[in-house]
């Protein structure tokens, strides 16, 4: 085979190969921990395509859905008797370690931004801001209204000592009966020291 119908055929195979394999990617949402950008810890937000990495956890039912404009929002669905008492047997947020470090000492405040959803909406929510065996905020229970608002409450992260593990972050809908679920728009992280 000559050179010039050689190199062009075995550039456009190349090239081909390298598209085959970035090709999963594209349009994939994201996962795993919330992370910060590495230079601005002082807000961090989880909202848009981001709410994907929420972990289910327990039997909850976790969803990206779109709203009217073609945002997405945090669809969480539980039924009663179902979670856990521990964040981690419910839906929730692995916070990795660099927020960890970060918010290490610090006050917290969490900002909720949700609602009820459509069908079988919560008429309340309940959220915890956990360090594992360090500590935790406590669940705080929150009454939600017909429209998105925000819920927002203050913890004082202990000090980190040891090895580093998984802060978590969980959200869940209270359920007296049967089944309900919520709508989360956005999560914001503030450190306010």
């Amino acid at each position: 085979m000559k050179d010039r119908i050689f190199f062009p055929l075995a550039l456009l195979l190349l090239v081909g190969m390298v598209l085959l394999a970035i090709w999963p990617a594209f349009g994939r949402l994201p996962d795993g921990s919330v992370t910060g950008d590495g230079v601005n810890y002082d807000q961090i937000t989880i909202e848009g395509a981001f709410l994907n990495k929420v972990v289910a956890g327990g039997d909850a039912t976790t969803e990206l859905v779109r709203d009217g404009d073609g945002d997405y929002l945090l669809f969480i669905e539980a039924q009663a008797g179902m979670l856990g008492p521990e964040p981690e047997e419910g839906p929730h947020f692995q916070l990795a370690s660099d927020l960890e470090v970060q918010f290490s000492g610090r006050r917290i405040r969490s900002t909720v931004r949700m609602r009820p959803a459509d069908q079988r909406g919560a008429m309340q929510a309940k959220l915890i801001y956990s360090v594992g065996r360090d500590g935790d905020s406590g669940w705080q229970t929150f009454d939600l209204e017909p429209e998105f608002q925000d819920f927002s409450f203050e913890y004082i992260v202990p000090d980190h000592i040891g090895d580093q593990a998984f802060d978590y972050f969980a959200i869940r809908p209270v359920v007296p009966e049967k089944t309900r679920a919520l709508l989360v728009e956005s999560i914001v992280f503030e450190r306010l020291d």
